[in-house]
């Protein structure tokens, strides 16, 4: 019975003592563990973590009281242990998830990654294979994520979650990419095509900017509180056309096209907006009507289907349309 209180009280101290560079005090421990229930001296703690730190990755600072920690990169230590269900989990949110989280936050995972990883090279399941066999690629062609300076994305996320503002070096490019000083007021984050956008305004203006992470040179994070902008909302943003590129406020327009049957499963399948019609011309034809926002993305998409799409409407987008078309025949020298 003895050796059974013993083992419950190591567990209960453990789970007690926090990460480096965190700390708890052996004065501290010891009541916590009075509150618990557990009636010893501060002799039999001391002894007791002496004793663990012998098997365990736990620190002992120089400090009066002493403090312990365990090491900042040691595995998490849990009761009962990462199954490996949870451990894939784990492992898909470090490989997808790294530019959504703030970096203290990642920093904090760290262990459970490293745990995660290490049961699933230990089972032989089909669930230890698994990483192999699933990929989440981006559409397009395929490019390596653009670098950001060590240090900015922590800014940026550090400055979202505590609601700060920032004072940011930026290289613009409107400005021919010369480096300009911004007093940022941030709104969001959103990561597009492995480019991350800090959406923002800037000094006291409400306009919407968006700050490419990979052109900011340096960042820092003020005691400033940032401030909300009356009416605006994330989802509503992009839903509107934020990042597609508005042109002339991203007002929504009635967009119809004759496509190639054999091109159509892309929006047949996953329809422009909710009220799309897709009608059947003939044999090898159909006609497109949806409302969408007018962006440049919007071209770009059209503009992909090469000779198998033509704008019909509007009136002002064929001719834009026909004009980039004229300006390409001309480059391949067919003009």
């Amino acid at each position: 019975m003895k050796t059974q209180d013993t083992l419950l009280r190591h567990w209960r101290m453990l789970r007690e003592i926090p990460r480096h560079p965190r700390r708890i005090s052996t004065v501290e421990l010891q009541q916590r563990l009075a509150a618990a229930g557990y009636d010893i001296t501060m002799r039999t703690v001391q002894r007791d973590l002496v004793k663990l730190s012998a098997a365990l990755p736990l620190l002992a600072d120089d400090a009066r009281p002493q403090g312990w920690s365990w090491e900042a990169g040691a595995q998490q230590f849990d009761l009962p242990t990462l199954e490996p269900q949870a451990a894939l989990v784990f492992h898909l949110a470090q490989r997808h998830l790294q530019a959504l989280l703030p970096a203290s936050t990642l920093e904090y995972l760290a262990p459970w990654f490293r745990t995660a990883d290490g049961v699933l090279d230990q089972h032989g399941n089909g669930l230890s294979g698994w990483r192999n066999k699933v990929r989440v690629l981006a559409p397009g062609q395929p490019q390596r994520p653009p670098a950001v300076v060590p240090g900015v994305q922590e800014a940026v996320t550090q400055a979202l979650l505590l609601g700060r503002r920032l004072e940011l070096t930026y290289r613009s490019r409107t400005a021919g990419y010369e480096e300009r000083r911004y007093d940022a007021n941030p709104l969001g984050l959103v990561v597009r095509d492995q480019v991350i956008y800090l959406v923002c305004t800037l000094r006291d203006y409400d306009d919407i900017r968006q700050l490419v992470l990979n052109r900011i040179v340096a960042a820092q994070v003020t005691e400033t509180p940032s401030r909300a902008v009356a009416g605006f909302d994330l989802d509503r943003y992009i839903a509107e056309g934020g990042f597609g590129w508005q042109l002339d406020g991203g007002a929504p327009i009635r967009l119809v096209a004759r496509f190639d049957r054999a091109v159509a499963s892309p929006f047949v399948e996953r329809p422009l907006d909710r009220n799309q019609r897709v009608v059947d011309i003939d044999d090898n034809n159909v006609e497109l009507v949806a409302t969408v926002p007018d962006t440049q993305e919007l071209r770009r998409w059209l503009l992909d289907f090469g000779a198998h799409a033509e704008v019909l409407a509007p009136a002002s987008l064929r001719d834009e349309l026909k004009a980039v078309i004229a300006g390409m025949g001309r480059r391949y020298g067919m003009a």
